[in-house]
C-alpha cells in the first residue's frame, strides 16, 4: 500500500483543507480584532490563540492587512449576493423585501462579532482596497433602492425618495449587532419578523 504525498493528493482535497484553514484563521482573526481590535492583535498573538506557529498563518495569508481585507471582501460579497438571489426570485416585491430584512437581521445577529469589525476598522483599510469595498456596497444600495423603487410602481410601496428610503432601511438592520441581546425578549426569529414588519412600514406598504 503507498501513502500519498502532500504533492500527490487530490487537487480538490487541497484546496479544501486550504480553504478550511484559511477559514480558521479568518475566524479567529475576526474574534481578536472585535476583542482587541486591529491594531492591537499582532500575529504572534493570532498564531498563538490558534495553537500554530506563525509560519502557519504566513503560509495562508501575506500580512495581518490581508486578513482584515478578507474579512471585508467576504462580509460584502455575501451581502450582494444575497441580494441579488432576491431580486431574482420570483415572489411579489413586498415579499422579497421583508425576506430579505428578516435574513439581513439573522445575518447580522449570527454574525455579530464580524459585522463589528465591519463597521469599527474601515480606518485600517488601504484606500485602494476600501474603494473596492464601496464599490461592491454601492451595488449593494442600487439593488436594494431598485427593490424599493419597483414596489413604488407597482403600487406596492408609497414613498417618494427608494434610495433614501432603502438606506434608512439597510442603516436600520446594519446596527442590529450593536444592541441586540440573547437575553433579550424576542429570538432572532421574532426579531427579524419585527424589523422586516418595521421595513415594509417605512416603505409605506398597506398590505
Amino acid at each position: 500500500m503507498t501513502t500519498r504525498t502532500r504533492d500527490q493528493q487530490p487537487k480538490g482535497l487541497r484546496a479544501e483543507l486550504h480553504a478550511l484553514k484559511r477559514a480558521r484563521i479568518v475566524d479567529a482573526a475576526v474574534r481578536l480584532f472585535y476583542e482587541r481590535g486591529y491594531d492591537g492583535t499582532t500575529v504572534d498573538a493570532l498564531a498563538a490563540d490558534i495553537g500554530v506557529a506563525k509560519p502557519f498563518i504566513y503560509s495562508h495569508f501575506s500580512s495581518k492587512q490581508a486578513i482584515l481585507e478578507t474579512v471585508y471582501e467576504q462580509s460584502a460579497s455575501r451581502l450582494r449576493a444575497n441580494i441579488e438571489a432576491v431580486v431574482a426570485s420570483d415572489q411579489p416585491v413586498p415579499d422579497k423585501l421583508a425576506g430579505f430584512l428578516r435574513e439581513f437581521t439573522l445575518e447580522n445577529i449570527d454574525r455579530q462579532v464580524t459585522s463589528g469589525v465591519y463597521l469599527q476598522e474601515e480606518k485600517n483599510l488601504s484606500e485602494s482596497f476600501l474603494n473596492r469595498i464601496r464599490e461592491i456596497e454601492r451595488s449593494f444600495n442600487d439593488l436594494l433602492a431598485g427593490l424599493v423603487a419597483q414596489g413604488c410602481e407597482e403600487g406596492h410601496f408609497h414613498v417618494s425618495q427608494p434610495k433614501l428610503a432603502a438606506l434608512s432601511i439597510a442603516g436600520m438592520v446594519r446596527w442590529v449587532h450593536r444592541w441586540y441581546s440573547p437575553d433579550g425578549p424576542l429570538s432572532p426569529e421574532e426579531l427579524a419578523d419585527e424589523i422586516a414588519q418595521l421595513g415594509l412600514n417605512l416603505v409605506g406598504y398597506r398590505g
